[in-house]
């Protein structure tokens, strides 16, 4: 479990890109629609701070 200002995202193995993983939802890339998920993505903290 992180911290609370960290929420869970996936980056996406076919683009790169960075996007909120959605518990109990088809976590789809909105970049370029690749189905991310456990064993197919990188999960990644990120911080929804703005420094």
């Amino acid at each position: 479990m992180g911290a609370d200002n960290a929420p869970l995202s996936y980056r996406c193995s076919r683009c790169g890109n960075t996007f909120k993983v959605n518990p109990g939802s088809p976590n789809i890339c909105p970049i370029c629609g690749f189905n991310c998920g456990p064993d197919k993505c990188r999960r990644l903290e990120t911080s929804d701070e703005g420094y």
